[in-house]
């Protein structure tokens, strides 16, 4: 197939393009800059351009099967109004004008790679029937923009719409909240409130690509929507254990959760003053009392196998990270 995919030079798009290449597929990866060194070219049959340059119809995508569209304005602790700006001009506008791009040039596959910050928070699992009613701007900047995609794909029959839902994403080269997370385990600084019994799904950069890939290529008319995480759900104290043991750092530390409560306000305060995140403040120590688990059940049952464990992805993380000079002695 050829495909296009926006935002390819991303976190999650340099790992795409190699799975869709190995897999013998072709296409275009878009980005809002220049594909230029010191960033790798995309892979053997790929070609970069511009977003601009595509939408504008200065580069030829006539022949595109699919896109898949990744660009995003990523989640932020404290957004400002700016951020939320932001949000709604990337996620919201930048998804409808691809989704236009598509309708003007017959493009009858849309795969648009969401976020669980589009679903209301609960205390359960969260399947894909899970209400778009989000608590954040950008968790609303991405239900809008899924709402948009399902409008497109009911406007022509013809038309597969696949709206993936991916929990956090790790991986070589990730340095989201998760990354954090590890580079505190690895520092042997307190990375735990209480026991760590708060579930959390994640999924590894290499099983989000191979989701993408299949439903890409398998998509039924209409839109279905799929939770994309790895298939083991752990605790973050089952998480902090694994980090700590595939790093060889010591036993994570805990904070116990009395004394959480007491410091997160005065993160706040320290935040707003130092204009600078705290370790701790009342909105991270909210997500971690957040259970976050979001079952990837209907992807597999639609023949999707995960090419990694967690284990395996981690340890493809941490031997990125080896070779950061944060950490030269933490994983020897």
């Amino acid at each position: 197939m050829n495909f296009l995919v926006t935002g390819a030079r991303g976190f999650v798009g340099r790992g795409l393009l190699d799975v869709l290449a190995a897999s013998g597929h072709c296409g275009v990866g878009t980005s809002r800059a220049t594909w230029a060194a010191p960033q790798p070219p995309p892979p053997v049959g790929w070609h970069g351009a511009t977003r601009a340059d595509v939408l504008m119809g200065l580069y030829d995508a006539a022949d595109t099967d699919a896109i898949v569209h990744l660009e995003v304005k990523q989640h932020t602790p404290r957004p400002t109004p700016d951020d939320i700006d932001e949000f709604d001009r990337v996620n919201v506008g930048g998804t409808r004008e691809w989704l236009d791009w598509a309708a003007r040039h017959g493009v009858q596959r849309f795969v648009f790679v969401s976020s669980i910050k589009a679903v209301a928070p609960g205390t359960g699992s969260q399947f894909e029937h899970a209400p778009l009613n989000p608590d954040t701007p950008y968790g609303r900047s991405k239900a809008l923009a899924e709402k948009s995609v399902r409008a497109w794909a009911n406007e022509d029959s013809r038309r597969m719409a696949v709206i993936l839902r991916p929990a956090p994403v790790y991986g070589p080269g990730n340095e989201a909240n998760l990354a954090a997370f590890v580079r505190q385990i690895l520092a042997g600084k307190p990375c735990l409130v209480g026991q760590g019994l708060t579930q959390k799904s994640i999924v590894s950069r290499g099983n989000l690509a191979s989701a993408i890939a299949l439903t890409a290529t398998h998509a039924a008319a209409g839109c279905e929507v799929f939770n994309v995480s790895d298939r083991e759900t752990l605790s973050l104290g089952q998480l902090a254990a694994l980090i700590a043991e595939l790093g060889h750092a010591p036993n994570p530390k805990r904070i116990p959760e009395r004394l959480a409560r007491l410091i997160a306000p005065l993160g706040d305060l320290i935040s707003l003053i130092a204009r600078r995140d705290f370790p701790l403040t009342t909105a991270r120590l909210k997500t971690i009392d957040e259970t976050s688990v979001f079952p990837c059940d209907k992807l597999v049952a639609a023949g999707f196998h995960h090419p990694q464990t967690t284990r395996e992805g981690l340890e493809e993380m941490l031997a990125w990270l080896h070779g950061q000079e944060a950490f030269p002695n933490s994983l020897n």
